[in-house]
């Protein structure tokens, strides 16, 4: 047309325009959208970082904090360094000549083991300056029996002897313990795994030795430390008697201490003789029945003898046993009776057959001497038991119960049974013939009370066996015999 173009019009212009606009609207909000994801994004990141600046300072102190504590950790496992020795003192004796001293043997024997074990340790350990090692001791035993064991072989004269044979034992040296556990081999195995348990996880602890090699019954609580190397090498054996043979396939290095301890067992107890008019007792041994927890050796049994008649008296000689001198002119003289006086009744205890202290029933009360001392305690206060029923009491004027008048022997038998409910503190393993004191529960297994004295006894034999009598030996009851051989 003429050779021009049509110019477009303004409505196309403006509609181009509008789809122009429109992208750029677009791309404006997707730019917006972006823009606040980016934002979300570095929002998030400057979290990120402010918790990682945060958990570094803390880590960071938490690492400076346990810096410290294994610096002082390593200070003090370098100080107060010591080696633990566990000794079973029923198994592991000391030589005679030391409990024969008493007190003074206790004080040697600890010089002698504390000398010996040093020794041991500086061979053991010569890098180390075991000079500045505390030495531990515990001998665990039962006092009871081991002293009177002592003193059937004679070497002390009274069982009480080995109480202060302990005592000097622990005042020697002041880490050195003397334990009393009582009777019952559980007792000594609970003490001595207890206090290896406690003992072998403490880094300053840095050796043991043990003393039970007599006894196999040991053997499983040495075994799981035998199988850890870093314990066993901590680990040192003492042998006294004769170590058994699972004691040396444990693999564990051992010693021996012959100027403090028996390489013997002790002596079996003497056999013991008694004769009196009436009976003679020989010794036996303990019938095949018995129960394996029955003690070893020779125990005594009576054994009664044929009567042999006695001769008749004679005319001259009357009818008692007399001699009778004739003087001058038929007078008969001044006689002297020399019939054989019957001696006083040896006191005794009974005993079961694991050598655990029975008391015996005690009569039945008459009521009118149970009132009659009713009424006394009420106008006088409780009645002193050592003063009434022993004749004397260490007090005296001290004490806090009445003395005044004895006791009659009715209103004695109602004291005897209040105090037999009072436990005895050594239980059934008392040995002192005047205590009058309960030694165990009366109803045994059969007890219903919530609260017992005696509730550590319930599971005791209650059957007597045997009598033990003041000068250490047994009689075993007829009665008991009759039964496990029947």
């Amino acid at each position: 047309m003429n050779g021009h173009s049509v110019p477009m019009s303004y409505t196309d212009r403006i509609e181009i325009f509008r789809r122009v606009d429109a992208e750029r609207d677009g791309m404006v909000a997707e730019i917006m959208r972006h823009l606040e994801e980016l934002q979300l994004k570095y929002s998030e990141k400057c979290d990120d970082y402010n918790n990682e600046v945060e958990s570094r300072r803390m880590w960071q102190s938490k690492a400076n904090t346990s810096e410290r504590a294994l610096t002082e950790q390593r200070q003090a496992s370098g100080s107060n360094n010591f080696a633990l020795a566990v000794l079973d003192g029923d198994g592991a004796i000391f030589n005679d000549y030391l409990y024969a001293q008493g007190k003074d043997g206790g004080a040697d024997a600890a010089h002698l083991i504390h000398t010996e074990l040093r020794n041991h340790l500086k061979v053991t350990y010569p890098e180390s300056n075991v000079s500045d090692w505390s030495i531990v001791v515990h001998v665990v035993l039962n006092i009871q029996g081991l002293g009177t064991k002592l003193q059937s072989c004679g070497i002390i004269s009274n069982p009480n002897e080995l109480t202060s044979f302990g005592r000097a034992f622990g005042l020697a040296q002041p880490l050195f313990s003397f334990i009393d556990v009582g009777g019952g081999k559980e007792r000594a195995d609970h003490k001595v795994r207890e206090t290896l348990r406690l003992f072998l996880p403490n880094a300053q602890c840095k050796h043991v030795f043990f003393g039970p090699c007599h006894d196999n019954g040991y053997l499983p609580v040495l075994e799981p430390y035998r199988r850890d190397a870093a314990t066993a090498s901590r680990f040192t054996l003492i042998e006294t008697t004769p170590a058994e043979p699972g004691f040396t396939q444990l693999g564990l290095s051992c010693i021996r201490l012959p100027q403090v301890f028996r390489s013997q067992n002790l002596p079996s107890r003497p056999a013991v003789t008694v004769v009196s008019p009436a009976q003679t007792t020989i010794p036996i041994r303990a019938p095949p029945g018995l129960p394996a927890r029955a003690p070893s050796g020779v125990d005594h049994t009576p054994f009664v003898p044929p009567k042999i008649p006695s001769p008749a008296p004679s005319a001259e000689s009357g009818t008692s046993n007399s001699w009778a001198a004739v003087g001058k002119g038929g007078a008969v003289a001044k006689s002297f009776d020399i019939s054989a006086k019957k001696s006083p009744p040896k006191k005794f205890i009974l005993l079961n057959v694991h050598d655990e202290r029975v008391d015996p029933e005690l009569p039945a009360m008459d009521s009118n001497a149970y009132h009659r001392f009713t009424d006394r305690v009420k106008a006088n206060g409780k009645c002193c038991n050592n003063y009434h029923l022993q004749g004397k009491c260490d007090a005296k004027e001290y004490c806090d119960y009445n003395h005044g008048e004895r006791l009659s022997p009715g209103e004695q038998l109602v004291l005897k049974h209040k105090a037999r409910s009072l436990s005895c503190p050594n239980k059934y393993n008392c040995r002192d013939f005047n205590c009058f004191l309960g030694h165990h529960c009366k109803y045994g297994k059969g007890c219903f009370l919530d609260y017992c004295r005696f509730s550590d006894t319930h599971d005791q034999d209650m059957e007597p066996a045997k009598r033990y009598f003041e000068d250490g030996s047994e009689d075993w009851l007829s009665s008991y015999l009759e039964k496990i051989r029947s």
